[in-house]
């Protein structure tokens, strides 16, 4: 169902649209104080007040992308992400959710194959057949109905996102969408994806690393380091911005916020970085690979360190936050659907009551009971610094399963709820006494109106009969 927005906003955008277009063409050359100060007024401030410092970064990365993009990935960024994304599907967001009565997402990933020539432990990606792949109608249909609610950020992870057949025909139909892709390099080294993302402008890639060759090789095969190499080599030829996706562990933890490492990466032409916290899921989960708490902390400060001093957009889904008010998942800001169509809250957590064959978009959003489960315990703790449901308050994730008799999507999904539970538990309550002193001292008061809308948002789901 499209959702038509007034006539007055409908002219406003019209009006704002190609002084937008024309502002990104001169991008590198203005001055980053007077961009932030423009971002602000077009975007207004962030709700969060270390979301805004991000959102600030992000602009001035852009101005360092916008140098060596080519002009299909320029293009792509501004009318894509800019302006449908960030200005158009923000305004019909706004009018879904006064419809709803609460928040919907900004961004949707997807897995539509779990395929992937790689074996690597901890993934939890497994042993599939191409015949378990997300159909292409289905995929197609899902990405319309998000951009008819104002989601023009698509994330597509697997799997290996590149072996999934029709792909490029997706990337293609959807030109006006920007997608983002969390990749092992396996295809972008060996076949022409490059060039083809190249010319489509609407893809980022980002590269999984575990560190250097040794760290990378150990976890995804000998060789592979080179073949990242060669990928990244291949993308930054061809002027597509792209970035790396780290999987931290208990080992690898201090080496991947190493300057060495970051700038590294940085001069292989990465733009941004992603750290993911190493979750005890999937195949073979090993709890001794998380990361201690003692080591998060490290991690805390140091991503906000290196945010300040590298030219490179950095981001932890675990350590950052108060930079969202918490968790995303549970369509709060996103949600995740797999290959088998199952609509998950996260693609940490593994369990689903609703599946895209058989309900819209719309109707996950409104009637799915582990949905409501979850938002309406959001923000888990006042202490955003602790935004994970399943490894800071673990309690929640068992409760939201248990109350909406949701479905686990695989055989291992409850290791973290039952056969983890002791250890998982005695690190929720570790790192909770060395978070708890950091979040009182530097954003508890400033964080007080920003957690009580959230608080507010859970009135909507405290029954199942609501919304």
């Amino acid at each position: 169902m499209k959702h038509e927005l007034s006539t007055g906003t409908k002219l406003k955008l019209a009006l704002t649209t190609p002084v937008l277009k024309g502002l990104f063409n001169i991008l590198p050359y203005i001055p980053e104080n007077f961009l932030i100060s423009l971002v602000k007024k077009l975007y207004g401030e962030n709700r969060y007040p270390a979301g805004q410092e991000f959102v600030d970064k992000v602009f001035a990365s852009l101005k360092l992308i916008f140098k060596t993009a080519n002009q299909n990935c320029k293009k792509a960024i501004i009318n894509n992400m800019v302006i449908n994304e960030g200005i158009y599907g923000q305004q019909v967001r706004t009018l879904v959710t006064k419809k709803l009565g609460f928040d919907v997402p900004t961004l949707l990933v997807a897995s539509p194959t779990q395929r992937c020539p790689l074996k690597c432990y901890g993934c939890y990606s497994a042993e599939h057949s191409k015949s378990e792949d997300l159909s292409f109608e289905a995929f197609d249909n899902l990405i319309q109905q998000a951009k008819d609610m104002g989601i023009y950020f698509i994330v597509i992870t697997g799997g290996e996102p590149y072996v999934y057949n029709r792909i490029f025909e997706i990337f293609e139909k959807h030109s006006d969408v920007y997608f983002q892709t969390y990749t092992s390099a396996y295809t972008l080294a060996e076949m022409d994806h490059v060039e083809k993302i190249a010319k489509l402008g609407n893809v980022l890639p980002c590269i999984s690393i575990e560190g250097f060759e040794e760290e990378t090789e150990k976890r995804r095969g000998k060789g592979h380091f080179k073949r990242i190499l060669k990928a990244m080599a291949k993308l930054k030829e061809y002027g597509v911005p792209f970035g790396f996706s780290a999987t931290v562990t208990r080992e690898n933890n201090e080496k991947l916020l190493s300057d060495e490492l970051i700038d590294f990466y940085s001069a292989e032409g990465c733009s941004v970085g992603y750290f993911f916290q190493y979750m005890p899921i999937g195949r073979s989960p090993v709890f001794d690979l998380v990361p201690t708490p003692q080591q998060r902390m490290y991690r805390y400060e140091r991503v906000l360190q290196l945010r300040k001093e590298k030219p490179i957009l950095l981001a932890d889904f675990w350590c950052d936050g108060p930079l969202v008010g918490g968790c995303l998942a549970g369509g709060r800001r996103y949600l995740h659907v797999n290959n088998l169509g199952n609509v998950e809250p996260c693609v940490f957590a593994q369990a689903y009551d609703m599946n895209i064959y058989d309900n819209s978009l719309l109707e996950v959003l409104r009637d799915s009971k582990l949905f409501k489960a979850i938002r309406k315990r959001q923000p888990y703790s006042d202490n955003l610094l602790r935004p994970c449901m399943i490894i800071d308050v673990p309690e929640c994730w068992r409760e939201a399963i248990e109350e909406s008799g949701a479905k686990l999507s695989h055989n291992t999904a409850d290791n973290v709820a039952k056969d983890l539970r002791g250890k998982i538990e005695s690190f929720a309550d570790e790192y909770e006494k060395l978070s708890s002193p950091v979040w009182e001292k530097k954003y508890r008061k400033l964080y007080e109106r920003e957690n009580n809308y959230v608080r507010d948002m859970r009135k909507k789901f405290e029954t199942q009969s609501e919304v």
